[in-house]
């Protein structure tokens, strides 16, 4: 009979393509500023730059939008995560928001004019 057929394995199974590899995350721009301190300073005369970035945000992700938005090539990427420290607020305890910042090490002779 021909009105039932079987069905083979993957005859009533759309496929499904893989999604495609994306870079870095979803967010706009995983850079939100670049960081200024004493140490900031002198790490750039060594060709380390400090930036604070997106929760979010990758070791590559970094790189990738670092390389394009400067023009620079960069050797390393280094992340620090500081946690928001609990602070009194008048009568109440509150938390500070924490911030993450990543350590770009640039190529010698590179450099990042940030103003």
């Amino acid at each position: 009979m021909g009105l039932f057929k079987k069905k083979t394995r993957n005859e009533g199974k759309e496929t499904v393509k893989p999604a495609e590899k994306t870079e870095g995350t979803n967010v706009k721009s995983v850079l939100k500023q670049p960081w200024f301190s004493e140490r900031a300073t002198l790490l750039a005369s060594r060709g380390k730059y400090i930036f604070l970035v997106a929760p979010e945000a990758t070791k590559p992700a970094v790189r990738d939008e670092i390389q394009r938005r400067y023009g620079v090539r960069v050797t390393g990427v280094n992340m620090i995560t500081l946690k928001g420290k609990m602070k009194h607020f008048g009568s109440k305890m509150g938390r500070r928001s924490g911030v993450k910042k990543a350590i770009v090490t640039l190529k010698a002779g590179d450099k990042i004019e940030i103003q």
